[in-house]
């Protein structure tokens, strides 16, 4: 079957490369030449425009090479404008005549001159629009038929990424936030918007960069944020319409996916109520984490986990390899309502509320086989779970600008979720039943005023409480640890409460001043406080004599409070192309941890100082360098005193001390050229040096595992990556390259041997993107991963090194053989060179045939997931104890038959 497929696509990409050669050389002209200076210098990364006479439409562009050359293609006939342009030179303008298949040759000396390009209008059809810090993208321009969703147009527009979790990137840069006519609908959970709104009622995506979510702030705070605002068609504004989308399978049994919008965005109000039911594995909510725990990020700083209470036990784990709409099966239910109404010219008020309930099976077989000084040996483990999720999220948020120069918000959102989640398992042939019920409940208030009192000063006050409760009670019936508890014997099963709750609550008060010549000075003070309960009791049961034993040593009662009160100053200070940042924090500590042994009180006081870099010697070079030195306190998870039940077989243990954690950064980021130009760059180095981290000290056996974490000195993080984009103008077309290469060296215990660890891993793989304007493009692509694990410890199958390697490649089609007829296969290959021969490489294809009966109104099509029928999927990883191989099971093939309507 391997063999037969990996024919198919081999035969396939030969006829791709056939097609795309056929395509990009049919009916071109060609403009090529050299721009100079007066000095016959080679002018790199000009911009070279091609203009119809008396327009500033452009039809077509370049960009130079470091050797000055340049070359356009285009299928336009007639005469035009060809327009020289670059920093520090004047424009030139020199008059073109092109006829069909003609070849010309333009050579340009350009006057050197101070310049500033404030707007730029790419394609004639003004496909692409930059205007300072805002780039323009027109949505038809990139639309090729085959979109329903807006994260499907996303994934077409040049410079734009989307993840596969659903995340926006825009030139490498994480979105803060999805608009819609200038309102925020969702915020950090916009993933809920770009997997459900209609594509076809987008007229444009703006790309707001530098962008500043307080108004007031705006060419004030220096930011680096970028942010997305969704334009509609004029025949979705002002009215009402809505989109239905049910989906069933077609000679699949109980298959089905449905999908059903109303949307009204208004001058004065804006509603969208989205629902969804699906058991094809779907999420449509994305990562709804990011809007469930929306405020926290950033603004609980006292230690590192300090934004969300900590639910120790976790039956789900998510395949990292083939992701989880393959593994997941489910039966959901989703209904979504967003309302922002404008009350008044200063008040608006927006609410956001939905549910999801969920029941989901997930399958897998895992052999673990280690290598260790004291023997080796190997687990078996066969799961099969079912649980069960309800959440509910409500979201209140209101903003009053009092004047032009004052605002105020206040924020509120409560979530709760219940859990309920059952496993059979079957370790090492022992049968067993799990069951863990957690019942999760947060709130998050916040309130924000700010004052711009000078034209380039702005007051900012800012409050926030939290509070995150997640309880859990797990059981097994089953005694899995022979040789940890004793009388083995009398023990039936195991059982474990535990729950950790936090209040966490800040105020603070910013300053920004900005100068008038371009310097920033900003300082914040306040006050931050943070109370966390923790208790965990672990029972060992007898059934018979209703005998419960609490076993010393794995019962957990802590109270870990925090409170500090802390000043940060930072200026940034211009010279010229330079910029250099200096950020300095002074933090004093209250801290205080009662356990069981007793209680420590620490009050230590941290300087954490920063120094920032910024070199731009011109709109194509920018390079960032930044280091930075940081202590902080120590997270709940690794600092409880006794050992705590993390999976059936598994207990791990805190350092119990209050001691702060040292380390120093050092990142350099350099870009070149624009994500919009014909080649971008953009390469990171990081080095992390740990002064002070916890190792793991651990046992393990063939019936359990402890781990006790250590406090240890100097480890060492480095970490480069790249990524370069190429547009080929005369094959339409996108080439990215990317690479990266991180090292780390620790060193921890096992079974009483104490060891040095080495951890390196490569990643590269590239990726082409066909733009054609015929009926047929293509994104084909491949990625290696490699990781290399060595350490000191030997054993009589180990050497002390151990390497993985896995690749995933990609191929997607698209073809439009008439106007009212889409096609689109995707076929996904993987490989893993640990495997045997037989179950090391996997192809998958899904397609998709969608018949256009009115346009934007009325479709249908036919989607087939997984065709090649693949049941199960094996991957293996590494780490510095031995390899692990995983087998899941995956959703079988289905077809379904969709209809779209909108009204």
């Amino acid at each position: 079957m391997g063999k037969r497929i990996k024919k198919y696509f081999t035969t396939t990409l030969y006829y791709l490369i056939l097609f795309v050669s056929g395509n990009s050389v049919y009916s071109q002209s060609v403009v090529s030449g050299t721009v100079t200076d007066t000095l016959q210098q080679p002018v790199a990364f000009a911009n070279v425009f091609l203009k119809p006479n008396n327009s500033d439409a452009i039809i077509a562009f370049s960009t130079t090479q470091e050797d000055g050359t340049y070359k356009i293609t285009t299928d336009k006939t007639g005469d035009f404008q060809l327009s020289f342009s670059s920093i520090s030179y004047t424009t030139k303008t020199v008059p073109v005549s092109l006829q069909k298949d003609e070849t010309k040759t333009v050579n340009a000396v350009l006057n050197e001159a101070t310049f500033a390009l404030d707007e730029v209008i790419i394609n004639n059809d003004k496909a692409i629009t930059v205007k300072e810090d805002t780039i323009i993208y027109n949505a038809d321009s990139f639309k090729q038929g085959t979109e329903e969703t807006v994260e499907d147009l996303l994934k077409n527009l040049p410079g734009v990424e989307v993840e596969n979790d659903g995340t926006v990137k825009v030139g490498g840069k994480k979105v803060e936030k999805v608009m819609v006519e200038g309102d925020d609908l969702f915020e950090k959970g916009y993933k809920l918007l770009t997997k459900n709104l209609d594509a076809s009622v987008v007229d444009k995506v703006e790309v707001y960069e530098k962008y500043s979510s307080n108004r007031l702030l705006k060419n004030i705070e220096e930011s680096d944020k970028v942010a997305l605002n969704l334009t509609l068609t004029k025949e979705a504004k002002n009215q009402l319409f809505g989109v239905v989308r049910p989906g069933y399978g077609l000679g699949y049994k109980n298959k089905y996916d449905s999908k059903a919008n109303l949307i009204s965005f208004r001058e004065k109000s804006k509603y969208y109520l989205f629902a969804n039911f699906n058991n094809i594995g779907e999420n449509v909510t994305g990562d709804i984490d990011q809007l469930l725990g929306e405020g926290q990020q950033n603004s609980f700083v006292t230690n590192n986990d300090g934004g969300e209470a900590v639910s120790f036990i976790n039956l789900f784990r998510k395949p990292n390899d083939i992701g989880d709409a393959r593994t997941n099966f489910n039966n959901a239910e989703m209904g979504s309502l967003t309302n922002i109404q404008n009350l008044s010219d200063k008040v608006k008020l927006k609410t956001i509320g939905f549910f999801n309930w969920d029941e989901r099976d997930f399958f897998k077989n895992k052999t673990e086989n280690y290598f260790l000084p004291t023997g080796d040996f190997t687990n078996t483990e066969n799961y099969s779970l079912r649980g069960k999720q309800f959440t509910g999220f409500g979201k209140t948020t209101l903003t009053y600008d009092i004047s032009k120069t004052k605002s105020f918000e206040y924020s509120g959102d409560y979530n709760s979720t219940d859990l309920d989640t059952g496993s059979n398992l079957l370790f090492n042939n022992s049968p067993s039943n799990e069951r863990l019920n957690e019942y999760q409940f947060s709130t998050h208030q916040n309130l924000t005023y700010t004052h711009k009192f000078k034209k380039n000063q702005v007051f900012l006050l800012t409050g926030m409480y939290l509070f995150d409760r997640k309880p859990q009670d797990y059981t097994n019936n089953r005694f899995l640890f022979d040789g940890l508890f004793m009388p083995e014997e009398t023990v039936d099963g195991v059982f474990q409460d535990s729950e950790h709750s936090l209040h966490s609550a800040k105020v603070e008060a910013s300053l920004f001043n900005r100068k008038d010549n371009g310097d920033l000075f900003k300082l914040d003070a306040g006050l931050d406080y943070q109370d966390n309960q923790y208790k965990s009791s672990f029972q060992l049961e007898n059934d018979e004599n209703t005998q419960h034993i609490n076993p010393t040593g794995f019962q957990n009662s802590l109270t870990y409070q925090l409170f500090s009160g802390y000043v940060r100053s930072s200026y940034r200070r211009e010279f010229g192309n330079f910029a250099l940042t200096g950020n300095l924090e002074l933090r004093q500590h209250i801290n205080s941890l009662k356990n069981r042994e007793g209680s420590q009180n620490k009050s230590p006081f941290f300087i954490n100082p920063e120094i920032i870099l910024d070199w731009q010697p011109n709109d194509k070079n920018k390079l960032i360098s930044s280091f930075k030195f940081e202590q902080e306190n120590p997270s709940l998870p690794n600092i409880n005193d006794d050992f705590v039940l993390k999976r059936y077989n598994y207990f791990s243990k805190g350092v119990a001390t209050l001691e702060p954690l040292k380390t120093s950064t050092f990142l350099v980021n350099y870009t070149l050229g624009h994500y919009l130009s014909t080649f971008f760059s953009n390469t990171t180095f990081y080095y992390k040096k740990y002064h002070d981290y916890f190792a793991s000290n651990s046992v393990i056996t063939p019936n359990f595992t402890t781990r006790e974490l250590v406090r240890l000195e100097d480890r060492d993080l480095l970490n480069i990556q790249t990524e370069g984009n190429i547009y080929f103008a005369a094959l339409n077309s996108n080439l990215k390259l990317k690479g990266g290469f991180s090292t780390q060296k620790y060193q921890n215990s096992v079974n009483k041997n104490f060891r040095d660890v080495e951890l390196q891993t490569y990643t590269y793989g590239m990726e082409v993107r066909s733009a054609f304007s015929g009926p047929f493009n293509f994104h084909i692509g491949t990625e290696w991963f490699e990781s290399v694990f060595k350490t000191t410890q030997k054993s009589t199958s180990f050497t002390g090194k151990q390497t993985n390697m896995t690749n995933k490649s990609f191929l997607d089609l698209i073809y439009k053989p008439f106007k009212k007829l889409n096609i689109s296969a995707n076929g996904e290959r993987y490989f893993f060179d640990n495997l045997d021969s037989d179950n090391n490489t996997y192809y998958f294809m899904d397609m998709e045939a969608k018949y256009t009966v009115l346009k934007n109104k009325l479709s249908f099509s036919v989607e087939g997931k997984n065709l090649f029928n693949i049941k199960n999927f094996n991957n293996i990883n590494i780490d510095d104890t031995g390899i692990i191989s995983t087998q899941y099971r995956l959703l079988p093939r289905f077809v379904l038959l969709k209809m779209r309507v909108r009204f």
